[in-house]
């Protein structure tokens, strides 16, 4: 009778190490899966939007359809302008929508109210394939000045240069001559 226990014993024992390796094997499965940073997803690398917008200070100033250079250089390019707004939108990926807004509403003399600034929404693309990067960038921005005209500005789908293919430039989206306005991007690295 003592032996056919102590026959069970091994048997019980093992499925209970089978059970510990099973229980530990999803414990360590899940604390990786919660504790894992974000990877770039199919499409591509993820990236970072930088979007810039200038309004031109001195009436002989041209903005250039491309600026050569890192971000210093880019806004010493722009010496004939003063910036209105600068954007970096962290961690894109194919379809975000980024939306940014910049204006100021006041009131004006009454009760009238006075609103100006510049409010845009862009749809990001990454057609990246696994051979080469490719992005683009295009929306609408709304160029409000209440005081005089607001501009809706339609910016077409645009390649964006990739800084982390080497490429440091920006690429004019659009410009509005009469206000003096340009919109201009590229994307970055996350690091």
């Amino acid at each position: 009778m003592l032996s056919a226990p102590s026959d069970l014993l091994p048997c019980l024992i093992a499925k209970s190490m089978k059970r510990l390796s099973l229980l530990l094997s999803i414990a360590w499965i899940s604390i990786f899966l919660i504790h894992s940073p974000a990877t770039a997803h199919a499409e591509g690398e993820i990236r970072n939007v930088n979007f810039a917008v200038f309004q031109k200070a001195d009436a002989d100033f041209e903005f250039e359809p491309i600026v050569l250079g890192k971000f210093g250089s880019f806004i010493d390019a722009m010496g004939g302008s003063q910036v209105l707004l600068l954007s970096h939108t962290m961690n894109a990926v194919n379809g975000d929508v980024i939306n940014i807004q910049q204006d100021v509403l006041r009131q004006a003399d009454g009760e009238e109210l006075n609103d100006i600034g510049i409010n845009c929404s862009l749809v990001y693309k990454d057609l990246s394939d696994t051979e080469n990067t490719s992005f683009e960038l295009g929306g609408m921005c709304k160029i409000l000045d209440s005081l005089n005209t607001n501009v809706t500005a339609i910016i077409p789908m645009a390649g964006l240069p990739d800084t982390e293919q080497g490429i440091d430039a920006w690429v004019e989206l659009y410009e509005d001559e009469t206000n003096g306005i340009a919109f201009y991007a590229n994307v970055s690295s996350v690091y």
